[in-house]
Parts: C-alpha cells; structure tokens; sequence
C-alpha cells in the first residue's frame, strides 16, 4: 500500500491534479491523501472547497494558511504560514508521496515542507517558461522534487538539462486536459443559461447573444501596477458590444487592486458579469463556447487551443509559454488590447491543437505513482 498525499490551494493547482486522484481512487493499492488549504476556504475566491467535496472527494485536512491582504509581505507571511502548519498534518498523515501541482506561492510551502520531512514530491508541471514569480517557484520545486511529470517535450528537456535524472522525468501531458476533453459539451444557450443560475436579481446574461469571457490575474513581479493594468483591459473591452463574462482574479499580490477595479466598473456597465468562482463543467463550456477569451491566464494558452478559441494574452504572466496559433500577445495598452480584440472577433475560430496531451495524463501519472521504485530521498545532480 503506498500513501499519496496531494495538497492543494485554489482552482488552478485543483484543475491540475483532479484527474489523477479519480485515478488514483480506483487502486486499492493506494491510500489516497488530500489535504485542502489555502484560496479553497476563501469567500471572495468562491469556497471551492465545497466543489471538491461535491466531486466524492474526501478530505484528509484543513488548514487555514491564507492571510487577508495582497502585498508581497502577506503572499511571503502565507509561505511560511503554510510551511508551519503543513509539519504537524504531514507528520500525523505519514504519506510516502507528496504531489506538488505547478507553480504557485502555496506550494511552494509544500515543496519545502516536504523536502525538510525526508518525503518524496511528484511535481507536476515543471519545466515550463512563464513570466512573473511562477517561472522560479517552478524551478525552484523542480530541483526540490524526485518525480516530473511534464506537459510537453521541451518541459521535459528543460527539467533533464536541470539536472534531473531522465528516468524519473514523465512526458505524460497536463491533468488539466483530461478534464477538459471529458466534460459534456453544451450548447453556448446551455452555459449561458447555467451561469445565469448563480446571477442575483434581473441582471442576466443574454442565452441568444456571443459573449467574451475575461480573466486577469495579477502579475507579482509588477506590484502596484495591477490596478493600472486591469483599467485597461477593462476600457478595451467597453468599446465592443458584446457581452463580457468576468472571472474574479486568484489571492496573489495585487488581485485587491484587480478586484476593486472590476467592481467598480461592473457596477456602472450593463455588457459584465463578475463571477467569483465558475465550477469546471460549466467553466470549460464557457471557455468553448466564447467568441474570444482576453487577460493572462493560463487557460487561455493551455486549454483554449483545445476549442480553438481566439486569445488576446495580455501582459507578460504567460511569456514564454508554449503557444497555438489562436493567441495573439499584446501589451497592458488599451489601444494595443482593443485592436488585437477586433483582429481576433474578426476571425472567429482556430484550427484546434491539443499542445498539452490527449486527455490521459491523470491515468498515466496515477500509473507511475503506484509501480515507480522511488528514487533516493537524498537527491544529487546528474550533470
């Protein structure tokens, strides 16, 4: 019997990992861990702890590790909240593997923790090149974990010439895909309708018209600019006449400056709706069903290709990101952001291209977790 224990901390790491723990659940030779922490017990994030609850999922653990306020000062304080209070449930948990999920400040937390505890981390998603604090983070957990599980060839070329054994570096392809090519797919009238049910009062989504969906995270390394940034994207938007779904932004530094922004704008536009937290099956169907996705966050680059969606990438939090065809990156420049808007309507729909795997990236990593032999816990460079 082999102890995994996967944590995570918000929507983005959760949409990563829950495809292998369906997978892992149907081993009886696994003893499946899941500890919650983090933006799941978060209000204004939509306490999406309740969503995974809701998927069968049972919960080994609570902790509490998010700190209100978005400064670098909070985000570095809930590192080390996190570090504090992940030693006494890892100690009573005793897991054997620890999951660590893409590149966020939370886990970071987990990476440390774990490493300290003379317990193995499976990383997922490491190897990639994006911009802001993520781009160290992930390499930063990368040289601290013992099993890769990459989304394409070159992360896997990236994480071998890190020094990484390549026996213990999987091409397996990104979880998050497998979610999105096995949820039903629904008319765009359906997902209107759908989100429409989480709308209060008679400010409704229109079900016969197209829509734009916009989700915009702050970038950490430009502290103090998020406010600034979002204004523009917003003001882009307000010149076309189309319905704009609006998706609140994550807990990093500066997502207060974010929030408030849209807020104050929804309040005075008929076109946007502000949703704090859109379940999966209805998040992927927004997603293919939308004439256009604009902001930066990564389900524009790693998943809209998958609907050939058209992409305005705005800022520089995805730069480096293996891309398709349906993306266009511009700057934080109303001008700029509007006119690759209109190049991208005028377009419609791409060719589809499945950059990040084929859907089977949850079974394959469940696979290796439970037949691998594990390599030392003392880890040693291989170059």
């Amino acid at each position: 019997m082999r102890k995994i224990c996967a944590i995570t901390a918000n929507r983005a790491d959760w949409s990563r990992i829950e495809s292998i723990l369906k997978a892992l659940k149907t081993y009886p030779t696994c003893k499946l861990q899941l500890v919650v922490i983090g933006g799941h017990l978060s209000e204004r994030t939509g306490w999406t702890i309740k969503e995974i609850e809701r998927k069968g999922f049972s919960v080994s653990a609570v902790i509490h590790t998010h700190i209100e306020g978005n400064t670098p000062g909070i985000m570095t304080k809930s590192v080390g909240v996190t570090i504090q209070k992940l030693v006494d449930v890892i100690e009573k948990l005793k897991p054997d593997v620890i999951i660590a999920s893409t590149d966020r400040f939370e886990t970071l937390a987990v990476g440390v923790t774990a490493a300290l505890m003379n317990v193995h981390i499976a990383h997922i998603q490491g190897g990639e090149v994006t911009g802001t604090i993520d781009e160290s983070i992930r390499h930063t957990l990368t040289k601290l974990s013992h099993l890769h599980f990459v989304s394409t060839e070159k992360s896997r070329e990236r994480v071998i010439k890190m020094g990484e054994p390549a026996e213990f570096v999987f091409n397996v392809g990104c979880p998050a895909t497998d979610l999105l090519l096995k949820m039903p797919v629904w008319s765009g009238k359906k997902t209107l309708e759908k989100l429409n049910e989480s709308l209060v009062g008679t400010h409704l989504l229109r079900t016969d018209a197209p829509y734009i969906i916009m989700v915009q995270h702050p970038v950490t390394t430009e502290f103090g600019s998020s406010g600034s940034q979002i204004k523009e994207t917003l003001i882009a938007l307000a010149e076309f006449d189309s319905q704009v779904v609006v998706l609140s932004p994550n807990i990093d530094a500066g997502g207060d400056d974010i929030s408030s922004t849209i807020s104050q704008f929804v309040s005075h536009s008929e076109d946007f709706y502000l949703f704090s937290h859109i379940p999966t099956e209805i998040f992927v169907n927004v997603l293919r069903n939308a004439s256009l996705m604009v902001g930066n966050s990564s389900s524009g680059i790693r998943e809209a290709c998958y609907f050939g969606t058209p992409v305005v990438n705005v800022g520089t939090r995805q730069s480096g990101r293996e891309r398709s065809m349906n993306v266009i990156d511009v700057g934080n420049d109303r001008t700029e952001i509007s006119r690759a808007i209109k190049n991208r309507l005028a377009h419609g729909k791409y060719p589809v291209e499945q950059i990040y795997g084929d859907g089977t990236a949850g079974e394959k990593i469940a696979e290796i977790l439970l037949s691998v032999s594990m390599p030392p816990v003392q880890k040693r460079i291989t170059y």
